[in-house]
C-alpha cells in the first residue's frame, strides 16, 4: 500500500460562517504526522468584510496557534488547538488523496472564540520530496485551459491595490502563450480611477495576453492595460493545478502598480457530480438557523473551449432537497473563469449557485444558493459542494 502523504500545508474552510458574526471562517495549517501523532501550527482568518471579530487577539490576518492530534490508519484526523481560553477541535475522515477536499466538522469549546459545531471542508498540499538537480521538473500536463492569478493573502482583500488579479483562458503552443483574461478590479482604489479607465459602455472588457514559457518553466505574460502595460512572471511547478509563486506589475497608465507578489494556478474543469449541505446562516451568531438545511446536488459539465471573454461555459442541472425543494437545468451564461463559478438555472434564470472552485476541481467552496422565484428558497443558503 502506498504510504499516505500527510505532511504539508492544509486548509480548512467553513463558508457557512461568512455571513455571520463568526470568530473565523478559515484556517491554514502546517502539519506533520509521526507514528500517528499530529503536530503543527494553525493560522486563523476572520471575515474582515463585515462584522468585527469576536476573537479579540486574532486580528484580521491571523495568529499562530499550536495544534496536536492523531491520524489513524483509516485516515481519521482529530486535531485540537487552544484558542482564546477555549479548545478548538477539527474532525475529518480524510480521503485517499489529501489534495482533494473532504467534508469534516469544527467547533470551539469555551473561551471568547466559542463556536458550535459547523461543517467544514479540508484539503492538504503535501510536501513533495525533491532531489538536487540542475534541470526543472518537466510539465507533462496540458497547460491550455482555465487559469487564475491573484495577489497573495491578505493583499487581495485590502484597498491598497488597483488590481487584485486576472482570471480566464490561456493557450500554450510550443513555448508561445496567448490568452484572454478578465481583471479583478478594485473599484474603490484611488476613487475608482483605474476602474473608470477600464470600464467601457458594456462594463469591464477582457484583456488579451501574449507571452512565453521557456524550458525552465518560466512564464512571462504581457498585455496593454489601462494606458500602461501589465506584466506577469512565474515559475510553474510540474503540476500546474497547484498554486505557484508569481509576481505582477503594471507599468504606466491609470492602474500603475509596482511589482507585487501573487499566486497562479491552472484550474481543472468543473465537471462531475457535486453534493453539499447548505443552510441559512444567522446574522448575529455562528449557529445556522435550525431547520434550514438543504442538500444541493449539481451535475456539471464544463466546456473545454472558452468564450470570447475567456470564460468557460458550463451546462448541467441543480437539484435541492430539504428545507426547500428545487430543480432546474442551467441556462446560457453559466460560466467558470479562474477560481469563480457562476451558475444560473431555470427558465427565467432566477436560480443562482455561485462559489469558488479549487484548482483540482474537487470542490466548490464559499458557495451560495438562492431561488428568487421560489418562496421557500428565496433566502441565501451557504455551504460547500464536494465532487463525488
Amino acid at each position: 500500500m502506498t504510504p499516505y502523504n500527510f505532511n504539508g500545508s492544509w486548509t480548512v474552510i467553513a463558508p457557512n460562517l461568512l455571513a455571520a458574526l463568526a470568530p473565523f471562517d478559515q484556517i491554514d495549517a502546517e502539519l506533520q504526522v509521526s507514528n500517528g501523532v499530529v503536530t503543527g501550527t494553525l493560522n486563523t482568518y476572520v471575515d474582515i468584510g463585515g462584522n468585527p471579530p469576536l476573537c479579540t487577539t486574532l486580528g484580521t490576518v491571523g495568529t499562530t496557534l499550536i495544534a496536536t492530534g492523531t491520524l489513524d490508519d483509516a485516515h481519521n484526523l482529530t486535531l485540537n488547538f487552544p484558542i482564546e481560553g477555549g479548545t478548538g477541535t477539527i474532525l475529518a475522515a480524510l480521503g485517499d488523496d489529501p489534495s482533494t477536499y473532504t467534508s469534516g466538522s469544527m467547533q470551539v469549546s469555551g473561551g471568547t472564540c466559542a463556536m458550535s459545531t459547523v461543517a467544514v471542508v479540508i484539503k492538504g498540499t503535501p510536501t513533495v520530496s525533491t532531489t538536487n538537480s540542475s534541470s526543472p521538473a518537466t510539465i507533462t500536463a496540458n497547460l491550455s485551459g482555465n487559469w487564475g492569478m491573484r495577489a497573495v493573502y491578505p493583499l487581495y482583500i485590502t484597498e491598497s491595490l488597483p488590481i487584485f488579479g486576472f482570471y480566464g483562458a490561456l493557450q500554450f503552443t510550443n513555448g508561445s502563450v496567448t490568452g484572454t483574461m478578465m481583471p479583478n478590479v478594485n473599484v474603490m482604489y484611488g476613487s475608482g480611477n483605474c476602474y473608470l479607465a477600464l470600464r467601457g459602455s458594456s462594463g469591464i472588457s477582457p484583456v488579451s495576453f501574449t507571452g512565453t514559457l521557456d524550458a525552465n518553466n518560466n512564464l512571462t505574460l504581457t498585455a496593454p492595460f489601462g494606458g500602461g502595460t501589465a506584466i506577469i512572471t512565474a515559475t510553474l511547478g510540474s503540476n500546474p493545478q497547484t498554486w505557484a509563486d508569481a509576481s505582477y506589475q503594471i507599468v504606466g497608465g491609470s492602474c500603475a502598480i509596482s511589482s507585487t507578489a501573487m499566486t497562479i494556478a491552472q484550474f481543472a474543469p468543473v465537471t462531475g457530480t457535486y453534493i453539499g449541505t447548505f443552510n441559512e446562516p444567522n446574522s448575529v451568531s455562528d449557529i445556522p438557523f435550525a431547520g434550514t438545511n438543504v442538500t444541493v446536488t449539481a451535475v456539471l459539465t464544463q466546456s473545454t473551449t472558452p468564450n470570447s471573454g475567456g470564460m468557460f461555459p458550463i451546462t448541467g442541472t441543480v437539484n435541492v432537497t430539504g428545507a426547500c425543494t428545487d430543480s432546474a437545468s442551467l441556462v446560457s451564461g453559466s460560466v467558470v473563469y479562474g477560481g469563480s463559478v457562476g451558475l444560473s438555472a431555470g427558465t427565467s434564470g432566477k436560480i443562482y449557485l455561485a462559489g469558488s472552485n479549487d484548482p483540482t476541481g474537487s470542490a466548490i467552496t464559499y458557495a451560495t444558493f438562492q431561488d428568487d422565484t421560489n418562496f421557500s428558497c428565496d433566502t441565501a443558503y451557504v455551504g460547500n459542494l464536494v465532487r463525488q
